[in-house]
Order: C-alpha cells, then structure tokens, then sequence
C-alpha cells in the first residue's frame, strides 16, 4: 500500500535547506530492536535521540512517536552532500594521476 504525505510548497513557508545534514544524522542511530509487549524484532531509531536533534519530529510523552516522514528531507540531503564529497575526492585523484 502506498502512502501519501501533503508536501505541496503552496501550503508551506519559511522554505529552507536543511544545514548540515550530516552532522545532524550521525546523532541519530540506526537500530535493531524487539518490542518488549510483543517480543515482536523490529528496525527503526529511538525517538529519544531524534529528539535531540529535530524535536518537532517528535509526538507524545509515553511513549513517544516519530514523525519518519519528517527525516526523508534530511536523508536527501545527506545524500547530496556525501556525493558533492565524493566527486570532490574523484577530482582529486584524478589530478594526482595526470
């Protein structure tokens, strides 16, 4: 099934590019866990620690959710800054060799 999030630019305002995406993401974890109601595995990350970074990703007190949506600007990027790197370093090298 596939889910749809409202993210049309005509309802929004204060646009910004997320700064520093990866210094952010590096304080949040990627875990594997088991839900101790249902012993039920899982993968996720802990509200908790994307709280320290982007608390408005956060609802509720006990316990607490996240927003995921939310984190899919800051995995993109992400991705972009760790490319613009990459390219840089092929650059590099490739002037190392000529």
């Amino acid at each position: 099934q596939d889910f749809n999030t409202l993210s049309d630019r005509r309802v929004k305002e204060n646009i910004e590019t997320i700064k520093e995406p990866l210094d952010k993401i590096s304080k949040i974890r990627g875990v594997d866990f088991t839900f101790i109601n249902s012993g039920k595995k899982s993968t996720g990350i802990i509200a908790q620690e994307v709280e320290q970074v982007f608390p408005h990703l956060i609802s509720g007190s006990f316990p607490k959710s996240v927003n995921y949506n939310g984190l899919i600007g800051l995995l993109v990027e992400s991705v972009k800054e760790l490319k613009e790197e990459n390219q840089n370093l092929k650059r590099r090298i490739e002037k190392l060799e000529n």
